[in-house]
């Protein structure tokens, strides 16, 4: 691992505070800032922001579970680090890793603003046809189907109701699901364009299962977004 990474994975593994919302300072010093991945994190506010919002998640998530906050820090230094330059790769990669520290009980949330920035980002980058097929790839879309993971109309739950969760599906032939209900699928409409980019791939799958692939998406309408994986059970699983 090169130097700068190994700088960004110890501050990361030492749990910073997250500090100020309104700071463009990362979790680590940009002075000694020498990766691609590392120098476009300090050369953007948001990423900044993302950063240490990362750092506090993990640094929550390892008072609950230090095995898994460490695996997804090291899984995120890593994506990252392939991301090189592309800052909205490394935002995908960010909000990725937040959500896995949230899902071992950090209360670090995604900012509302993470969805307007990916398509600011999006500039510049030429979209792929159909599915994207390799990470940090982006494809423009639109929904061709709302509704709970049993297909049934998706409603907004009331006090202490079962959550069916959330499924939804696009024209170019994907489909995401939460086992929650995702009030920004929730405010989409049918027909609305979104752009779909690929954020991760899971590894040591069985062959011809490919079950795993996490993808994020941003209604272009609402600016809403989420970033969510394409089956109910990963590669391998039932």
């Amino acid at each position: 691992m090169r130097r700068a990474g190994k700088v960004f994975l110890a501050a990361l593994l030492a749990g910073l505070n997250a500090g100020s919302a309104q700071s463009a300072t990362p979790s680590f010093n940009c002075s000694k800032a020498q990766a691609p991945d590392e120098r476009a994190i300090c050369s953007d506010d948001r990423l900044a922001e993302l950063d240490r919002a990362a750092a506090e998640g993990y640094r929550q998530a390892r008072q609950k579970d230090s095995t898994d906050a460490r695996d997804i820090a090291k899984e995120t230094l890593a994506g990252r680090q392939a991301c090189g330059a592309d800052k909205l790769c490394i935002l995908d990669q960010q909000v990725k890793a937040i959500g896995g520290f949230v899902d071992l009980g950090a209360t670090v949330r995604v900012p509302d603003w993470v969805g307007a920035h990916r398509l600011v980002l999006f500039q510049g980058h030429k979209p792929t046809q159909g599915l994207p097929a390799r990470v940090g790839q982006c494809s423009n879309t639109e929904i061709s189907s709302i509704s709970d993971r049993f297909g049934e109309a998706l409603k907004p739950l009331s006090k202490d109701s079962f959550d069916p969760g959330t499924a939804v599906a696009f024209a170019n032939g994907g489909a995401l699901v939460s086992y929650n209900y995702e009030p920004e699928i929730a405010q989409s409409r049918l027909g609305d364009q979104v752009l779909l980019c690929l954020v991760s791939i899971p590894t040591g799958c069985p062959p011809g299962d490919d079950r795993g692939r996490f993808y994020s998406a941003t209604n272009v309408r609402t600016k809403g977004s989420w970033l969510l994986p394409d089956s109910q059970h990963m590669c391998g699983g039932a």
